[in-house]
């Protein structure tokens, strides 16, 4: 980056009035820039050297055309030419959860300065709007005193509130009174449904209007994640906002949504977060999209029940699907040989006990089997409490089982 120095204050410069145009700034770090401030010119050096940086950043500014300075760095410089704007949103991109994942995590103490900061800005960027402040804790009692006069009150709040841990509580709160004013409430949410659905405070009250209001006031919730529910199904929070459409929509909207969804059904049934979705489509879902999932399963049923996410799902197979989609998942997986397979697995062992509890398989010869090899299987934890859960031995005092042995 060039020395202070030597950067070009773009706030310094001859102002124009009435900016005309939209350009992309190259070479950001070049300029000191003062927020907002109206100005004349840029200019971008395309040769490497003090002026330019190893990467490139883009910013958006409304200028006047006017002759270009000459560059710090001596190469010969040029005004940059205007662009279409892009329109900004503060919806993540597809893979800001997995970079979240991959990126180093900070420590406990770190996390706490961060978290400080973050409210402490939220507080001045509140205090400098101007607006009436509300004690949150005195609505919230008024809340139950007088729920019409509190969510009157709360109207147009509801976004703002949403977002931070304190009035996304007290929203949750109004939402669940129910009734024609908390529907109307909940209109304030429409078009912020994907961003609210991956906020860790707003997911909640996306849950409460899905929840607690009709079929009818919560239907935009639905409508609004079409196109996006794959990248829903795999965020952290708004995996959730499905779940709850499962639970309490079942309407075509829902139903559609499902549609899109199951197309990656395989992908997802392994996912972190998506497969608490495929779950509760188990669970919940309509009897055609249940045999979606199942028939993603019974293609090979041991690589699932065996996965830390999808086992799970395979043991749903034997309380929710079909009779014959059960038949076939206890003739692939109920075998006692294959059963002593999974029980050896970290999370195969959890399919291996539904399975000797399962009246369809001869769960004589599976435990003796079981018997054959038990002291392989007390060799892990898993191994463990696979044994104790069958009763085949007792369970171990507390921090003695293998790390502690």
């Amino acid at each position: 980056m060039a020395p202070a120095a030597e950067m070009t204050n773009l706030s310094q410069m001859p102002m124009m009035p009435q900016p005309s145009q939209v350009i992309v700034l190259v070479d950001a770090s070049t300029f000191s820039v003062t927020h907002a401030a109206p100005v004349s010119y840029v200019t971008w050096c395309p040769q490497p050297g003090p002026c330019q940086p190893g990467f490139t950043q883009h910013l958006q500014l409304p200028v006047m055309p006017a002759a270009a300075p000459t560059s710090p760095c001596g190469a010969p410089c040029g005004p940059i030419a205007p662009l279409t704007a892009t329109p900004r949103t503060d919806v993540p991109s597809d893979d800001s959860e997995e970079r979240r994942q991959a990126a180093p995590r900070c420590t406990a103490s770190t996390a706490r300065r961060l978290r400080r900061k973050r409210a402490a800005e939220r507080a001045k960027i509140a205090n400098a709007s101007g607006a009436p402040k509300v004690d949150l804790d005195e609505l919230r009692a008024q809340l139950k005193e007088d729920p019409v006069a509190a969510l009157q009150m709360m109207k147009g709040h509801v976004w703002a509130w949403s977002r931070n841990d304190l009035g996304c509580r007290l929203v949750q709160e109004a939402l669940e009174t129910g009734g024609r004013e908390a529907a109307e409430l909940a209109t304030e949410l429409e078009g912020h449904v994907l961003e609210a659905a991956m906020c860790p405070h707003a997911n909640y009250v996306i849950q409460k209007v899905v929840s607690h209001l009709s079929s009818a006031a919560s239907r935009f919730v639905a409508l609004e994640l079409h196109g996006s529910v794959v990248r829903v199904a795999k965020h952290r929070f708004a995996c959730r906002i499905l779940c709850r459409l499962l639970e309490f929509c079942s309407f075509s909207v829902t139903s559609a949504l499902m549609d899109e969804l199951l197309v990656d059904a395989a992908e997802l049934c392994t996912h972190n977060f998506a497969h608490h979705v495929m779950e509760s489509i188990l669970e919940n879902g309509e009897e055609r999209h249940k045999k979606l999932v199942a028939d993603v399963l019974l293609v090979d049923p041991r690589k699932f029940a065996t996965h830390k996410n999808s086992s799970y799902l395979v043991e749903k197979v034997l309380s929710y699907c079909s009779q014959s989609e059960q038949d076939v998942l206890v003739a692939k997986l109920g075998q006692p040989e294959m059963i002593l397979d999974l029980a050896l697995t970290q999370f195969g062992c959890y399919v291996a006990r539904a399975m000797l509890r399962d009246t369809r398989v001869n769960s004589d010869a599976a435990m003796q089997l079981i018997r054959g090899h038990q002291s392989k299987l007390e060799e892990t934890p898993h191994g463990q409490r696979f044994l104790v859960d069958i009763g085949l031995i007792q369970p171990y005092p507390v921090g003695s089982m293998v790390a502690g042995m």
